[in-house]
Formats: C-alpha cells, sequence, structure tokens
C-alpha cells in the first residue's frame, strides 16, 4: 500500500505539525510506501531530510495553480498512492480543486488546537486526532456520523540528546536551566510571560537561566516581549536563528521544559520535567500523575486549567525538585513513563495501517467535494488576495 503526505507549507515552515509528519510517516514508511510532499509559499526546512520526502509544490497566488495542477497530476501517476494523508486542512481544501483526489481514502490529522467554533468543520474519510477535547467534539457531533474518528496522540519517536561536537551553547552545571521551545510573536504569548514570572520568582532564591529558542513570527510583537524580559533583567538568552526550526536540538540544555503540545511531548521522551501553562494561573504548573490527565485532555495548551491542588503546591513542587536530587530523578521516571503509555509513535504502527486499510474500501469519494466546498472557496479567495503565504 501506498500512502501520501500532504502539508500546506508557509511562513518559517517549522511549526509542531511539520514535525508530527516527519515522525509519523517515518514509522508508517517502515510497514508501508511512504511519499511526502508539501504545497505552499515555503519549503520546510523539517522534512528537508526525511527519506520520504518527494518535492514541494510551490502555490502562494492563483498564477501558480496551473503548474499546481500539472505537478500533482503528475505526482498521482508517477506515485500512484492508495491513501491520501493531510496534515492540515488548507492542503485538503487545495487538493480537492483535483478531480482525481476524489478517487482515493482520505485521511487527515487535527495537530492539536481548540475545538472548531461552528458545528461543521472539514470532512473526510477518517479524522484522526491527537486531544481528547477534540476527539469528544467530533464524536459527538452528528455532523461527522460518515467520518471514522480516531484518538491517536502518539505523535513523537523518542529523542536523542544532540551530539557534544554540535553544541554551540554550553550548559553550566551549577545553574538550573529551563528552556521553552516555541514559535515566538503572536504565538504563545501567556505561556512565555507566564515563565517570565516563574523566573523571576525563582531567581530570588536560585540560580536559573531560561533559553527561549523559536523562530520569529511577529518582530514587532517578539520585540515586547524582549524587552520586558530586559527591563526586568531577567536572565533569558533568545535563541532565534535558522537552528530554532529544529528546537528539540536544545534540550540537552533543560533541567526544566516549559512546553505546550508537541514541544512538551518530546522534552516527555527525554525524561525533562515539563511544566505547561494554566488559564487560571499566573505561572506554568508542573505537570505531575496528580494532574496529568486534565492537562493532557487540553492538549498542554493555554487552555489548561489547574486544578486546586495544583495551584496551591505549584510552587513547593517546582522548588522540590530543585533542591532534592531524589525527587527530580523520580520526576525523569515519570517524565519517561508518561511518553512511553500515551506519546510514543514507535507503538502505534499498526494503528495507522488498520485505518488505512478500512479506509480503502469505504471512501466517499465526490461526496466530500461538495462537503467541503465552501472552505475550498475561502481557500482559493485566500490564495488570490494573498493571504496563503
Amino acid at each position: 500500500m501506498k500512502v501520501l503526505f500532504i502539508l500546506h507549507s508557509t511562513g518559517k515552515a517549522s511549526g509542531g505539525h511539520y514535525h508530527s509528519l516527519n515522525h509519523i510517516s517515518r514509522v508508517v514508511g517502515r510497514e508501508l510506501t511512504a511519499g511526502v510532499i508539501t504545497v505552499g509559499s515555503a519549503q520546510s526546512p523539517v522534512l528537508a531530510d526525511n527519506p520520504y520526502f518527494i518535492r514541494h509544490v510551490v502555490l502562494q497566488k492563483t498564477g501558480d495553480l496551473p503548474g499546481f495542477f500539472s505537478q500533482l497530476r503528475e505526482l498521482y501517476a508517477s506515485f500512484e498512492p492508495d491513501v491520501l494523508h493531510f496534515f492540515d486542512t488548507e492542503s485538503l481544501n487545495f487538493l480537492l480543486l483535483i478531480p482525481a483526489t476524489t478517487r482515493y481514502p482520505l485521511v487527515m490529522s487535527k495537530c492539536g488546537g481548540p475545538n472548531p467554533m461552528r458545528k461543521k468543520w472539514q470532512q473526510v474519510d477518517d479524522l484522526i486526532l491527537f486531544s481528547g477535547e477534540n476527539y469528544e467534539w467530533f464524536r459527538h457531533n452528528h455532523h461527522y456520523k460518515k467520518t471514522r474518528i480516531h484518538l491517536i496522540p502518539n505523535r513523537v519517536s523518542k529523542l536523542g540528546l544532540l551530539p557534544e561536537s554540535k553544541r554551540a551553547e554550553r550548559k553550566d552545571d551549577g545553574v538550573i536551566n529551563f528552556v521553552r521551545v516555541s514559535r515566538l510573536g503572536g504565538a504563545y504569548e501567556k505561556t512565555l510571560m507566564d515563565s517570565f514570572n516563574l523566573i523571576e520568582k525563582l531567581s530570588v532564591k536560585y540560580k536559573v537561566h531560561f533559553y527561549v529558542i523559536g523562530r520569529i513570527q511577529d518582530e514587532a510583537r517578539f520585540q515586547v516581549l524582549r524587552k520586558y524580559a530586559e527591563d526586568k533583567e531577567l536572565p533569558v538568552e533568545f535563541i532565534t536563528d535558522e537552528r530554532a526550526s529544529k528546537g528539540a536540538d536544545f534540550l540537552y540544555l533543560a533541567d526544566f521544559v516549559v512546553g505546550t503540545g508537541r514541544s512538551l511531548i518530546e522534552a516527555l521522551s527525554l525524561g525533562i520535567p515539563c511544566l505547561t501553562p494554566a488559564a487560571n494561573c499566573s505561572m506554568p504548573v508542573l505537570v505531575t500523575r496528580q494532574n496529568f490527565d486534565g492537562l493532557f485532555a487540553t492538549n498542554f495548551s493555554e487552555r489548561n486549567r489547574g486544578d486546586d491542588e495544583t495551584l496551591a503546591t505549584n510552587l513547593d513542587n517546582i522548588e522540590r525538585l530543585i533542591e532534592e536530587k531524589e525527587a527530580y530523578q523520580e520526576a525523569r521516571k515519570t517524565s519517561l513513563t508518561f511518553f512511553e503509555n500515551y506519546f510514543d509513535v514507535e507503538r502505534v504502527t499498526g494503528k495507522y495501517v488498520s485505518i488505512y486499510n478500512i479506509s480503502l474500501n469505504k471512501a466517499q469519494g465526490l461526496k466530500l467535494v461538495f462537503r467541503n466546498f465552501p472552505y475550498v472557496v475561502k481557500s482559493l479567495l485566500g490564495l488570490a488576495l494573498g493571504k496563503n503565504s
């Protein structure tokens, strides 16, 4: 069986869903024939060394559409996919413009994010979800009775630490290092501001350092955040160059990680104690056995809410891990257990193969074009107005 993975690629082209596609396609490719393409204005550095990457198809303006159609028809003929697996809605919308797309089962991964604002969202044959909140929303929505809904949070292969010979930054063993990997400016600003609050509080008692790693999404917003840290004289270091496209390479620096979604899961795979934002707390909260289920349900996002016990004991729990080596080592074991039980993509290859096999005989075909038509039109308008770059 041949599976073609597809992603709309724009901007810095290095968000979490690029990494999820990278990891999932690699494990699926060991069992099936896999291919990866991106469409859009930017080629992704995350996927550059993926062994199944075929090509990037430029689609930045309406004038690119003839070439886009031609390259996709050629790709369908040469690769001969059995299933199309999308990792975002834009790529689905654009490929539905090609009549041949309806010949294949359409699978899509919704890579986190809040529940849709409206009762309807894009429709496919099989929808794979990473979070419990998304799963419950779609599972109980009558508009999705014809869509097979799957909860598969596993999307990370266990990471290895960057070899010492490639490490530009050096870890000072006398300092407690916190690391945050994220897009900067215009996204996750609460998480960063809450992290500043925590670092300010801890720096009164401990020698701490905060590494903030990510590509800049909005320069003006980023400068506001940087100035805030500088004015507070916080021990913060920003790493925003091209290396930040693979932010996980810097996790060797971390004693703790402040994570959301995928960035937290990558840290768990290395056994690093993790903190995550909470909507009802002005500092990130430590992920523990007691609060894990609630934070997992909202995908370790800024939609998290800490329970009363978490809020009351959070700072004490963090300080305990800083001060007590045995408690810290136990927290490391707990992080690894979370990863192995819930997020290791190596454990779900069979689930993906099963989804693809079932979809072969139960594709909805042309009906999906009509059900997605309003979204296809919206994407075309965005392309015409230059909003897809």
